[in-house]
Parts: structure tokens; sequence; C-alpha cells
């Protein structure tokens, strides 16, 4: 890879880097998201600690980070080096330069690569992970007939099956991600949990609602 496409894949990690919901939640509440609800610097727990319009907000624009990382790369790189800058940006949410490498899981920012690969299939995992909402009122299930959808839907709009394999891979990352970070979300969560009925994605769930 020549020099530019490096330069890519630098702007791409620094991109994903950007903790918009930490910043969220510290211009709001003056509070550090990593001390507060399930511990997680993403949109869910900004959600729960800020408000879901705040919550919402950070989702759109960890997605964005995606989105926007995938239509550089492919106005300059060939497919592999696309495929590169989507992993750095979602590599650059989990261990974003600005905080330390203490970022989120990525989900809404590995969602926004994908809408640039498979708008289609991606916008029909979203409907597949509201349906699924309605259906068990648990975010967490929800979340896994979302994932689920994203790798298995672009074989049904007849795209090549690397999409589905680049969506999978992109799903075992955010696994690790979690993984990596349950024992530190369980200190949180302990000494201060959200307020009100949600559960945390490691949790067992209670047959009360939970929210994006």
């Amino acid at each position: 890879m020549n020099l530019s496409g490096l330069l890519v894949l630098l702007c791409a990690y620094l991109l994903g880097s950007i903790p918009f919901s930490q910043l969220i939640t510290h211009w709001q509440t003056g509070l550090n998201l990593r001390d507060v609800g399930e511990g997680n610097v993403g949109s869910r727990n900004v959600w729960h600690v800020v408000g879901p319009r705040w919550g919402f907000a950070a989702a759109v624009l960890d997605t964005l980070k995606g989105l926007v990382t995938y239509r550089i790369a492919a106005a300059f790189l060939p497919l592999a080096g696309v495929l590169l800058a989507g992993v750095a940006v979602l590599l650059g949410h989990q261990f974003p330069l600005f905080l330390r490498g203490r970022g989120g899981k990525g989900l809404a920012t590995a969602l926004g690569v994908l809408l640039g690969f498979s708008p289609l299939s991606s916008l029909c995992r979203l409907a597949c992970l509201g349906a699924a909402y309605l259906i068990f009122r648990d975010f967490n299930p929800s979340l896994i007939v979302g994932i689920v959808a994203i790798i298995v839907l672009p074989v049904f709009f007849h795209q090549p099956l690397w999409t589905s394999a680049y969506a999978a891979g992109l799903a075992i990352l955010l696994a690790i991600k979690k993984g990596l970070d349950r024992a530190h979300e369980e200190r949180v969560w302990r000494s201060h949990p959200w307020q009100g009925t949600a559960t945390p994605g490691w949790q067992e769930p209670t047959n009360e609602h939970s929210a994006l």
C-alpha cells in the first residue's frame, strides 16, 4: 500500500477515535461515561445516563464515523484498502487515541461501515433489530438477531459472499471487545448502575423493559 493509502487508514483510525458518547456525556453532565452505568463509552450508555435524545445523537454520530470512512476510502483506495479502512475506524472507536485506548464496542460504527458496503441489507438489519425488540422487549437478544441478520441478509440481496464474511469479521471484533470490557463493566455496574429497569448486555435480562 502506498503513502496515500496509509494516510487514509490513519485518518480512519483517528476519525474512529473521536469519542462522541464521552463528549456528549461530559458536556451534558460532567460525568466520565466509563465510571457510570454499564461503564461503556457507547450510545446505549448515553441513552440511560444522559437521556434518549442524546443517546440517539451519539448513535447517529458513531454511525456516521463508519459511513464517512467508507466514502472517503472508496474514493481513494481499491476494495482491499476500503475493507482495511473499515477495520481501522472500528478499532479507532474501540481503542481510541483520545481516551488512551478505552473506547466502546463499536456497534454503530460497524453499522456505518456496512451501510456503505451493503446499504439495503444494513437497513433491513435495523428493521429486524426493531422487530426483535418489539417481541423480546429487551435490547440484548434483539441485538443478537440484528447481528445474525447483517451477516445473512447480503446473500438474499445477491451480494458477494465476502460481504457476509466481512460483516462476520466485524462482529467478531465486537465480541472480542465485549469480552475485554466485561470485568470493568461489572465493577462499574456494582457501584453506579443505571436508574430504572434496563440491564446491561452481560447481565441476565429481567422482565422489565430495557432501552437502546
